[in-house]
């Protein structure tokens, strides 16, 4: 009865967040110049320069050694801002049937700041792979290994706040007797 519910009601709201973030309530580029920020501050520590554009603090110039040195624009969007997966988080845990809302809140929290994490790490790897790489390293770097390492963090999260909570959830139930309903 509730998986309909649960499908509807999650791929909904999952639209609606990804909407009212770019659209109502643009959210969407704080958090890409969040990103940018971060992985910028990250990267100069580890002695990769890189610059945030001033005029579109989205945008992350990374400085490349290799080949032809020179900037590398990485233009952080919807797709790397992380507001995808933070969208589908939010839907998943908040239709869950059976939570508190207490629960649903701590566990999108703490979804939202490890989604967010995992999206550093891997524009991280992105802007490590071109300057060691170079430019030519851009579609592996970005299509390949950086969306597969991202997708994995974000199953792995997933997996932690819904599917393992479920498993141990449907092992410690009380098993029915033949006979009884309950």
């Amino acid at each position: 009865i509730w998986l309909l519910y649960y499908i509807a009601g999650a791929v909904g709201i999952a639209y609606w967040i990804v909407y009212i973030a770019r659209f109502v309530y643009p959210i969407e580029q704080p958090l890409a110049h969040s990103v940018a920020w971060i992985v910028n501050l990250i990267s100069n520590q580890i002695g990769i320069p890189t610059r945030i554009f001033q005029n579109a603090p989205g945008v992350l110039l990374v400085l490349v050694i290799v080949q032809e040195v020179g900037w590398t624009v990485l233009n952080i969007g919807v797709e790397s801002s992380g507001l995808l997966e933070m969208s589908v988080l939010v839907s998943l845990i908040s239709f869950y049937p059976g939570w508190s809302m207490k629960r649903r809140l701590a566990s999108i929290s703490g979804g939202l700041i490890a989604t967010w994490v995992a999206n550093i790490f891997r524009m991280l790897l992105i802007v490590v792979m071109l300057h060691v790489l170079g430019k030519r390293a851009l579609v592996l770097a970005h299509t390949y290994l950086g969306k597969l390492f991202f997708f994995l963090l974000t199953i792995g999260i997933y997996w932690y706040l819904v599917t393992l909570p479920t498993i141990r959830n449907l092992v410690l139930l009380p098993k029915s007797s033949k006979g009884t309903n309950t």
